[in-house]
Order: C-alpha cells, then structure tokens, then sequence
C-alpha cells in the first residue's frame, strides 16, 4: 500500500465536492488514518452496517469534524473507493511495467500471478474489495461511473489483442467477449483467494492454463 494518500487525488475529490476543503487541509498522516478506518469498517460490516460513531472513535475525530470532512455517509462510500481505486490504478500500471514476458500466456500468467498470488492488499484491503466488488449493489448505494475492475479488464485486453494478432490466441472469437471471460475467471478466483478458500498454487496456475488459456488456444 502506498504510505499516504496521492494529494493530486484529494484535490480533485475536492473539486469533485466529494471531501471538502478542510479536509484536504489535514495532516497526510490524519488523512491515510480516515481512510484506513473507512475501508476496514466498510469490509468488516457493508454499507447499512458502517457506523459513523464507530468510525470516527476508531479514527480519532469527532463526529462534527466528520461533518465538516464529508457532506454524508454515501461521500464517505465514494472518497474511499476513489482513493482505493487510484491505489489499484497504479499498482496494474506497476505491473505493467514490471513485467517482461513475450508470449500472452506467459503475460496472464505474471498477472496471474501479481494480482492473486503475490498481492499487495493487505486484510482490510481484500474485505473492501469484496465488498465493492460483491456487496456494494445490494447495498442500496447507487455509485455512477465507478468500475474498479476495469484497470484489469484494460490489461487483460491488452494481452488478448496482442496474442491474437501474434496468432497465440485464435482470432474467431470476438476480442471483447474472450477479454470479458479471461477477466471474469481471474476475478472468481482472486475472490475465492480474498474469501480464504484459497487452493494451492500448482491449482490456481492449473486454472488458469486450463481454464483462460488453452481454452482460447487455436
């Protein structure tokens, strides 16, 4: 995770009339703190179940500076998944960067492998996914135009186009639609790896080779 909260991001959220002014003028340390709390409450308890007095006991403020920081409880939601979201926007940008393989099997398979087997997300952190990703549309809350799940979908595109222009993947399935299967088992099982059921490592590659890749093989 990193250390503290990108202020390029909070001033937009700013302009955004997400958070308000006061609480970009916070400490960074008082800020990551806020944030911190709100994504583990979120994932321990959903949306009905977070708890303003709770939140601001555990963070440290009082329940009138919460007011003066966020306009309402659905701000609160949409500050934390902005910021979560950011944080998952630079770590796929990472990956990216960091990866070195050729072949698009071997491309998924480091993704693979980066996003379920070797994350970056701490406890806190998979429960708020799970959470946005699962609970968040049985919640009520109606958030526009927020989809976390698409820096992985972009990736995964990515790698589809390039195999099937190389001839790796067979080029009679729409692009779109193999990019939407691909994306969708990795993400059952990086959730059945957030939800502790978690398989060994040999069975996840094995899901992923079987499943996503020779699956699509010409």
């Amino acid at each position: 995770m990193q250390k503290y909260i990108d202020e390029n991001v909070v001033v937009e959220l700013v302009n955004r009339s997400i958070v308000t002014d006061r609480f970009r003028r916070l400490e960074p340390e008082k800020k990551d703190r806020i944030y911190q709390t709100t994504i583990k409450i979120f994932g321990e308890y959903g949306y009905d179940g977070m708890a303003i007095d709770q939140l601001c006991r555990e963070a440290g403020i009082s329940k009138g500076s919460f007011f003066q920081y966020f306009p309402s409880k659905v701000h609160l939601l949409e500050f934390a998944i902005l910021i979560f979201d950011d944080y998952l926007e630079k770590w796929i940008a990472e990956t990216k960067q960091n990866e070195k393989a050729v072949f698009a099997r071997d491309r998924l398979l480091y993704l693979f492998q980066t996003l379920v087997i070797n994350s970056k997300l701490y406890e806190p952190e998979q429960r708020f996914y799970l959470f946005v990703t699962n609970a968040l549309n049985h919640a009520g809350v109606t958030l526009e135009g927020i989809d976390i799940t698409r820096h992985i979908t972009q990736y995964v595109s990515e790698i589809i186009e390039r195999g099937e222009t190389t001839g790796e993947i067979r080029g009679d399935y729409d692009v779109e639609l193999t990019t939407h299967i691909v994306t969708l088992i990795i993400g059952a099982l990086l959730e059945k790896q957030y939800q502790k059921k978690k398989l060994t490592r040999f069975e996840l590659e094995g899901y992923l080779i079987s499943f996503l890749f020779d699956g699509i093989k010409a």
